[in-house]
């Protein structure tokens, strides 16, 4: 483009420090609470109060001397510094909303140049992953690679490390995925519960767990085993203590309060009828199948 009008920096031909003397300054300072503990400890009652008023308006007549002098000073040091501050600051506003544009319109060139960058990366991830039999998405991206000053054999020695970590820690699991469903077993227990919490709790708490869960189990059903023994016991005696004291009332046994001991019924074992085909029997053998159904009480018929 032509006929630009170039931004330049600014130029400032002239500036004096200004050097200021008060030879007696650090002294008052120095003495500011001696000089006006008169005032502080003046003790105002109704007969001193004029002299009161009169000290204080001396006290404010000096304080408004110096803040006089102070302010003379100032103005005088700053001279037109405000006219210049104003302009100066005008350009810096201006300057700042010139660049914040041309930042929001580089952005998205930004960002398609990071993901293109992004893009090649990936490949090498995906491809060096692949040849050493590693999901890819098991690699842990960082965003330090899409840097154009960053080495690229820096970049590869980085994934590569990751990719021998995983198998390392592929192996690990492996082995103690064996081991926990090894101790399952022994222990009679489902392993799933336990296999789940790998890689997240140290593997010999894991196991302790088992121990632990296993003991708590048998302990709770040892409980419960004893407790029902108990009961039966107790009504066992219950009723054995209530037959002793039965009385016997024509063919019924009655207890003590006239309630009829029910004599304990005998259990019918349940019966099933199956249909069996016998294939390639000898005579003696068909004889001796028959026999030991007639033994044990077993009805059945033969059909040729």
């Amino acid at each position: 483009m032509t006929n630009d009008v170039v931004v330049s920096n600014l130029q400032v031909t002239k500036l004096t420090p200004a050097v200021i003397e008060a030879p007696n300054l650090d002294d008052l300072v120095a003495n500011t609470d001696k000089m006006l503990a008169k005032y502080r400890e003046f003790p105002v009652s109704e007969e001193s109060y004029d002299i009161a008023k009169q000290q204080r308006s001396v006290l404010n007549a000096t304080i408004k001397d110096i803040a006089d002098q102070r302010k003379k000073i100032e103005k005088e040091l700053l001279g037109n510094w405000a006219e210049i501050k104003p302009k100066m600051m005008l350009i810096e506003k201006a300057g700042k909303a010139a660049s914040d544009l041309m930042k929001d319109q580089m952005l998205p060139v930004e960002n398609e140049r990071k993901e293109r960058r992004k893009a090649v990366v990936m490949n090498d991830v995906t491809a060096l992953a692949n040849d050493q039999g590693v999901d890819w998405a098991r690699i842990q991206f960082n965003e330090k690679w899409l840097n154009k000053t960053y080495s690229r054999n820096d970049m590869i020695k980085e994934i590569d490390a990751q990719i021998v970590q995983l198998k390392k820690d592929d192996e690990l699991l492996a082995l103690q995925t064996n081991q926990i469903e090894i101790e399952a077993s022994g222990l009679g227990i489902d392993p799933t519960p336990y296999l789940s919490m790998l890689g997240l709790r140290d593997f010999a708490d894991i196991k302790a767990q088992m121990h632990r869960d296993d003991e708590i189990k048998k302990a709770r059903e040892e409980a419960r085993l004893a407790a029902e023994q108990a009961r039966n016991e107790a009504l066992a005696k219950v009723e054995q203590t209530r037959a002793e004291n039965a009385q016997q009332v024509g063919d019924k046994l009655v207890d003590e309060n006239g309630e009829v001991i029910q004599a304990p019924q005998p259990v019918v074992e349940e019966t099933y009828d199956r249909t069996l085909y016998i294939v390639g029997a000898t005579r003696e053998q068909l004889k001796s199948l028959a026999d030991y159904m007639k033994a044990n009480g077993i009805a059945f018929r033969g059909e040729k």
